[in-house]
């Protein structure tokens, strides 16, 4: 018999806890510490509260992926319940993994809050302790626990911390968070029912966080990729910069939760002023010029061109930052900032980007750690305002351009319309051929080292095509990639007169028919899971060429060649970028289902662990009485027997009253039956009580040997209340079917599954039912387990799909579409055995599982 306290007593199902009222929310469940005059009933009364209060948090948790909520939930009910001053929980930081910040907390009394506080682990012998047990550590005079460094005291007295209980909470045995529950009025000795209480709270919150987080970070990376294809819509569809830029400060500033988001634009000398800006009272605006930055130098500048990005998370506290920009920062009352340039393209040979301005964050509230995802989502934002303020300046540009430039700015639309990377290239060469009234024109891309292919081209005459012909250029070098990725355009008017022109090219482009080559660079940015890195790489070349005859190149045609392969540029990268923002929405669907089946999973395990749990103690309970029944009927028997026969020895008129009295031949002849039909009550008692006792092995996740037709009979008993009284039970068990190893909780739950499926399927129907068991011995090495109902069966045009999760035939509300799913998981997946329905059949449907007997190391031999 479990212990009183024991964790097998304190879940019940989350069924029996419905949600409370408005009305009843401040009425948590308390424990009662003062025992009464009966002790026995006092301690179960007291686990039947810890039940219920593990039950109630866990259903709390299960009711949010807030994890703010989460949190703030649990603390409350841990304070409330064990009467202690605070409730709080620290949780790991992602990105600083040495780090725990108390995101949760619940204060009873006039104490000093935890929240927002940070741990470090290396200062604080406590959490150390913590992380290295799986138990809750009671410390009743927490000032006096060893190895607490200078910083953790300060922050016990601070908190007026006296005595304190505390645990790790995990997931997947990583530790994720601390829970500590704190007594600031008094010393206090923790009881052992308090600690296993924490413990029980601890197993449910370190899940509870990790899907929290999990949610989130899904959450946000929808809403940013959500943000990037809005402002790059905007930058496709509209050459509006004023409206393009406002759009991406208020959508950052709301993504970042940032107190002011500006865009500053250089001018002369460095200075320039706010063009746009989006903030949040009680903070100042800072539109137009917010002050003249004196501390800003062509240092400072040349770090930005080459792409530096600068997070400062605390302005007073970084030991980089100079005075000057303090005191300036100070007065624009910034406490935090995230500093992203806006990078233009390269005016001159061999220059870095222009810096046309910085796009930044500030935070003004506090000191903020500013997130790498965060610096991710403003290097992509300006990139791609740089996109958009590069094409309105070629817009403006272009208007004072003639017939030619009206043409390229055709072509230039056509390439940003479209993210077929082929059309695009196709519709480039094309286009340059023909504005150029060239030869040839192609897109030579780079696929090895420094070999590669013509992708492309656009050709006067078929003869000189080289798109199928084999192009290997074996004098170009590593060195001519470097010069090409520095900006370099190289126009050779005559092949044979070229002064800067060698032996091994001169040879190599009169193979190829070329009289005069124009080469520009296509140089991109390297993608990375979606994200543009700071890294460029030399994608390939755009050349156009002069077969027929030498031809001298105009500098307007060369500058119209370069702003073309800045735009195949762009196109390359926004192919690339669509087809892994394509993979990767792909992928996070894939996770928000994968989610969605976890989370349903989870909840309808935990319904089935608790049934299984309250089965165990139930039928432990009837069989501990009914064993004191059992054992005393066959003295009852013998000492009525021994009754009977003394009295029918006497023969005194006084007895023979009596006997006439009491009808006494009758007793005599039924007291055997009476006490016959008492122990066959007794043995039916025990016969069921077996069954629940099968069915709660539903809580073994361990491998061991199961008799599969205990696993089918527990099934039934508990599905029993659900039989119709027409329904007809067959089992067709083969007797000489050996115990399979495996799962038995798991193997359980398919069972409960599939038997509960066909009596959904019966319930409906007009004719009487019949639901059949069978067992049969593969070979040595396999069993088969079949469930089958007389049912109108499965229809053909669905019997693929009755294993995918959420598919279901139910209508609505009567079915998740998880249950054959998990039973899929659990025997082909978990087990190595087969999950099929039998298509042999005319009538009816049957679900048939295939299991191995044994198992190696957790897998199928």
């Amino acid at each position: 018999m479990p212990s009183p306290g024991s964790s097998s007593d304190l879940i019940l199902s989350t069924d029996a806890i419905a949600p409370k009222s408005e009305e009843a929310a401040s009425e948590e469940t308390t424990i009662d510490e003062n025992p009464s005059s009966c002790p026995d009933r006092s301690e179960l009364e007291r686990q039947v509260q810890l039940a219920t209060l593990l039950n109630e948090i866990n259903v709390q948790l299960s009711s949010t992926l807030d994890l703010d909520e989460v949190l703030s939930t649990a603390c409350r009910l841990l304070c409330r319940t064990l009467k202690c001053n605070r409730a709080s929980v620290l949780v790991r930081e992602e990105e600083a993994r040495n780090l725990f910040v108390t995101r949760g907390e619940y204060n009873d009394g006039d104490y000093p809050s935890q929240l927002g506080i940070e741990v470090n682990p290396k200062d604080n012998a406590h959490l150390q302790a913590l992380q290295e047990t799986t138990k809750a550590v009671a410390v009743e005079r927490f000032s006096d626990f060893p190895g607490l460094g200078e910083a953790s005291l300060q922050i016990v007295e601070s908190l007026q911390i006296r005595s304190m209980l505390a645990i790790a909470t995990r997931h997947q045995g990583e530790v994720n968070g601390i829970i500590g529950l704190h007594q600031c009025d008094r010393e206090r000795v923790w009881q052992p029912w308090e600690q296993q209480l924490l413990e029980g709270v601890a197993r449910q919150l370190g899940i509870a966080i990790d899907r929290a987080r999990l949610y989130k970070a899904t959450r946000d990376a929808a809403a940013q990729e959500a943000f990037l294809r809005l402002v790059t819509n905007k930058v496709r569809n509209t050459l509006d910069t004023q409206t393009i830029l406002q759009t991406a400060v208020q959508g950052a500033r709301r993504l970042l939760q940032a107190d002011r988001v500006v865009i500053y634009q250089f001018h002369e000398n460095w200075h320039g002023s706010v063009v746009v800006e989006d903030v949040v009272r009680p903070w100042t605006s800072v539109l137009g010029n917010m002050g003249a930055d004196d501390c800003f130098s062509g240092e400072y500048a040349h770090l930005y061109r080459e792409g530096r990005v600068r997070a400062i998370d605390d302005v007073q506290a970084d030991d980089k930052l100079d005075r000057c920009h303090v005191e300036f920062l100070e007065r624009l009352q910034v406490r935090a900032n995230l500093i992203v340039p806006i990078l233009l393209g390269k005016p001159r040979r061999n220059d870095l980007p222009q810096l046309w301005g910085l796009l930044i964050a500030h935070h003004c509230r506090a000191p903020r750690r500013w997130k790498t995802r965060e610096s991710h989502l403003m290097t992509q934002l300006a990139d791609q305002l740089a996109i958009a303020i590069g094409q309105a300046d070629l817009y403006a540009k272009s208007q004072a351009q003639a017939q030619r430039e009206s043409l390229l700015r055709l072509m230039t639309d056509r390439v940003r319309r479209s993210l077929d990377l082929p059309e695009i290239l196709q519709t480039a060469v094309t286009g340059i051929r023909d504005l150029l009234e060239t030869d040839r024109v192609v897109v030579y891309q780079f696929v090895e080292g420094w070999q590669g292919e013509v992708v492309v081209e656009d050709v006067a005459r078929p003869e000189w095509s080289i798109l199928t012909q084999e192009t290997r250029d074996d004098c170009f070098h590593g060195e001519h990639a470097q010069l090409y990725l520095k900006g370099r355009v190289r126009a050779i008017d005559d092949i044979h007169t070229d002064p800067e022109l060698d032996v091994c090219h001169r040879n190599f482009l009169h193979r190829i028919h070329v009289k005069a080559n124009l080469i520009v660079p296509i140089v991109t940015r390297r993608t990375d899971s979606g994200e543009l890195s700071e890294s460029r790489q030399l994608w390939g070349l755009l050349l156009a060429q002069a077969c027929e005859s030498p031809r001298p190149w105009k500098p307007t045609e060369i500058e119209l060649l370069s702003q073309l392969a800045e735009q195949v540029a762009i196109a390359v990268q926004q192919s690339e970028l669509y087809t892994q923002t394509k993979a990767q929405a792909q992928e996070l669907r894939q996770t928000l289902d994968r989610l969605q089946s976890t989370q349903l999973q989870l909840i309808q395990s935990e319904k089935l662990s608790g049934l299984g749990k309250m089965a165990a103690g139930v039928a432990h309970e009837i069989n501990n009485a009914n064993n004191f029944i059992f054992a005393n009927l066959h003295y009852a028997s013998e000492y009525g027997t021994s009754l009977l026969e003394g009295i029918e020895t006497l023969d005194i008129a006084e007895v023979e009253e009596l006997k006439e009295d009491l009808d006494f031949d009758y007793l005599r002849e039924d007291f055997p039956k009476v006490m016959k039909s008492m122990k066959d009550g007794s043995q039916r008692i025990s016969s069921v009580v077996n069954a629940l006792q099968t069915f709660s092995h539903l809580n073994e996740a361990e491998l061991k040997p199961v008799d599969l037709h205990e696993c089918l009979d527990s099934s039934l008993v508990m599905l029993q209340r659900r039989f119709k009284s027409d329904l007809k039970v067959c089992k067709q068990y083969d007797e000489t079917l050996p115990e399979v190893e495996c799962r038995p909780g798991q193997i359980n739950q398919v069972f409960f599954n599939l038997i509960e499926n066909a009596l959904d399927v019966l319930e409906d129907l007009e004719v009487p039912g019949q639901l059949t068991l069978r067992t049969e011995r593969l070979s040595a090495e396999w069993v088969r387990v079949a469930v089958r109902d007389n049912g109108p069966g499965i229809p053909e045009t669905v019997r693929d799909r009755v294993f995918d999760p959420f598919f279901t035939t139910k209508s609505v509300g009567k079915g998740t579409g998880l249950g054959l799913s998990t039973c899929y998981q659990v025997v082909v997946q978990a087990h190595g055995g087969k999950l099929y329905v039998n298509d042999n059949l005319s009538s009816g449907t049957e679900i048939v599982i295939e299991l191995p007997v044994a198992q190696e190391d957790g897998e199928p031999r």
